[in-house]
């Protein structure tokens, strides 16, 4: 959901996604004198709780250096992430542009800081509005919390192991396991089947789940990796017997590299008694400890018919565990790739791999060449073809990058490369080390990776969601997800799928607010450990010469101000 709203030259909008919300801000000509940044207050209107959003930041005056809010700690940014909200809630923000001395603010913060103080700082532009809500058909996205969420998990948790703590996998699952065993549980009886191709069938929760369906009479059927190479098959057949799983398993032998699906098709009879699929759940998260519990992942169930068809075609298919010649001839036919972004259909559009050719690629390419806003996440290596658009000089775009390391991008430097382009912004994924969280998540990483027959190995990939996002902010946003990477072997050898979204803004604002959540996080702490390096201090600034460079021309912060007001069209 979107919102914008102007009053005395300072112009808000907000974009809101489920567990997370965007705000962007602008300041006329005049404003900008004296402007030594924002504070942003947030109201639950439901509840009634009134809080200022906080600041990783203070001015070096202020001698308090905790719990530092936006009250006396203004934002010295045009843009910032609130990543603490719920589906479904309405919020009101107040922005209010901060003027004076220092010393001015931190006094009159501490005054808007105790309980019942708010309206100290008076003001400003507000304006309300309701986040997305997963529960809703539309918008049932399930991001997890994914291995960045660091400090808010120690500060809520303390420095523990979250294996010992059932409360704590809860948080870091994020309702992101329960959606998966809500959806097996639409299967309530025997006029419902569940269809599904899993890579890593390991979990026992959504396994049990899927048993809970069968005893209520519903048709369970899955195919899962079985290729010879790496423990996954093993692991597999042992969840598969120890579990006492009675129904339908298929072992998908030959063809594929890998079956690197994760999809499960709901189906319901109709009045013919003939079984119709009517919705899917896909995404890139593998059913294991360490993709619901360690890496950023995201599950998303679609309720459309014709999508939902061509995934249960697809699903026929790997039943037959045919060779890949045979299995790309048919993939070619039941999700022929679009030409190009300009050809691609509104709503969804579902392509499976294995393909016969780089069509798909040659699709992510064309889709990252033509965005004038690009968000990407790519947990292994980027294609050629995609590395080549996004190494081409940006001309007014701008690009957000995330990648689970430097590899990711190509050759050693070419990080650097991108990032000495003032539209890119390209950050890799590096945990925290030396935390209860990191060591529980690499211990999970870890083990995963051990059961994975790919070719691309390392130590724990703490970005497992494969995300293209083109212009998120204006009224066609274009939105790949699901589990194919952007590469040759998930394209041309592996069984996978991906969705392609195009014009649902409700979908791009889930997607993008996520996005930033996880992207800020690691950009953040890159810059920052620069500046350490450098002996420089991450601290406010005293004067309003913070905000030059973003009305300068040719600058990083200027598009970006743009970008996230919806003006870089």
């Amino acid at each position: 959901m979107r919102a914008r709203a102007s009053k005395d030259g300072l112009t808000v909008r907000i974009i809101a996604g489920t567990h997370a919300v965007l705000l962007a801000f602008d300041l006329a000509d005049a404003r900008r004198t004296g402007c030594l940044g924002f504070s942003i207050e947030r109201t639950d209107v439901e509840t009634g709780d009134r809080r200022w959003l906080p600041n990783s930041l203070r001015f070096l005056s202020d001698p308090r250096a905790e719990q530092v809010t936006t009250a006396r700690a203004p934002l010295q940014k045009f843009r910032w992430g609130d990543y603490t909200t719920e589906p479904g809630r309405l919020y009101r923000y107040r922005v209010v542009a901060r003027y004076g001395t220092p010393a001015d603010i931190i006094a009159q913060g501490v005054l808007a800081e105790r309980p019942g103080g708010f309206d100290a700082i008076a003001g400003g532009v507000a304006l309300e509005l309701r986040t997305e809500d997963c529960r809703n058909e539309a918008t049932s996205v399930f991001f997890n919390r994914g291995a960045a969420a660091s400090q808010a998990y120690v500060n809520r948790f303390g420095d523990n192991d979250p294996d010992l703590i059932p409360d704590a996998l809860t948080w870091l699952s994020r309702g992101l396991e329960e959606a998966l065993v809500a959806f097996i549980a639409k299967a309530d009886g025997p006029d419902y089947a569940l269809h599904g191709c899993i890579y890593e069938f390991e979990k026992p929760t959504p396994i049990k789940a899927l048993i809970q369906a069968q005893g209520r009479g519903a048709e369970v059927h899955i195919v899962y990796h079985a290729r010879a190479g790496g423990n996954t098959k093993a692991e597999n057949e042992h969840a598969i017997q120890s579990l006492g799983v009675t129904f339908a398993t298929t072992a998908r032998t030959k063809g594929s590299a890998i079956m690197h699906n994760k999809y499960l098709v709901l189906l319901k009879k109709d009045a013919t008694g003939a079984l119709k699929p009517i919705a899917v759940w896909t995404g890139g998260t593998n059913w294991t400890e360490g993709g619901i519990y360690g890496q950023l992942n995201v599950g998303h169930a679609i309720y459309d018919t014709a999508v939902a068809e061509r995934y249960e075609a697809g699903f026929q298919v790997l039943t037959q565990d045919l060779s890949i010649d045979e299995t790309q001839a048919k993939n070619d036919v039941i999700t022929p790739v679009p030409a190009s972004r300009d050809t691609l259909a509104h709503g969804a559009t579902p392509l499976f791999s294995p393909q016969n050719g780089l069509s798909m690629i040659d699709l992510y390419a064309d889709i990252c060449r033509t965005a004038k806003v690009l968000m990407v996440s790519a947990p292994f290596a980027l294609h050629e073809r995609i590395r080549n658009v996004l190494g081409t000089p940006t001309d007014g775009a701008m690009r957000f990058l995330l990648a689970d390391k430097e590899g990711s991008y190509g050759e050693k430097g070419n990080i650097d490369k991108l990032n000495a382009d003032p539209g890119n912004m390209a950050a890799v994924a590096k945990p925290f080390e030396g935390l209860k969280l990191a060591d529980f998540q690499k211990r999970k990483l870890d083990r995963d990776r051990l059961m994975v027959d790919e070719s691309f190995h390392h130590a724990g990939i703490h970005i497992h969601s494969k995300i293209i996002l083109a212009d998120p902010f204006g009224p066609d946003p274009v939105l790949v997800t699901g589990s194919a990477n952007f590469s040759t072997n998930s394209t041309v050898a592996n069984d996978s799928n991906v969705l392609v979204f195009r014009g649902d803004t409700a979908v791009a604002d889930v997607y993008v607010a996520d996005f930033m959540r996880m992207f800020e996080h690691y950009w953040f702490r890159s810059r920052k450990d620069e500046k350490l390096q450098a002996n420089q201090v991450f601290a406010l600034k005293d004067t309003d010469a913070w905000s030059e460079r973003y009305f300068t021309d040719g600058t990083r912060e200027q598009r970006d101000r743009l970008a996230f007001l919806g003006l870089l069209t």
